[in-house]
């Protein structure tokens, strides 16, 4: 079995091997995901995949992209700039909403002490 697996990524690395013999021309380096399927015939998610790992560098290739890991969008970041804008959104209420909690919980402390005489 492990042969098996191990002539799958001898292949793999043969595809890529091509496919960045080909993105590296003048013309190609400024292609998208799309049309580097339509143009090569690789499937989109070796691309992501290569492009993920680091593979296909985002500065030699500016155009190359891999789906968002929150919705999925084609994007040049793990995440793109709409996920991460509500999630430091979310996090900035988050903090709000732990501050605001803090001082009621100290407002009540002080005033629900009773004192005895």
């Amino acid at each position: 079995m492990q042969l098996f697996t191990k002539r799958i990524d001898v292949r793999e690395e043969d595809i890529f091997s091509e496919l960045h013999h080909f993105l590296l021309r003048k013309n190609n380096r400024y292609l998208t995901n799309d049309e580097v399927v339509a143009l090569t015939g690789v499937s989109s998610d070796l691309l992501y995949k290569w492009v993920k790992a680091g593979k296909l560098k985002k500065s030699i290739f500016p155009n190359l992209g891999a789906p968002c890991e929150r919705c999925g969008h084609i994007t040049q970041a793990k995440i793109c700039v709409s996920c991460s804008s509500t999630i430091v959104n979310t996090l900035k209420q988050e903090e709000k909403d732990r501050s605001w909690f803090n001082q009621i919980q100290r407002n009540t402390a002080r005033t629900s002490t009773y004192h005895y005489k």
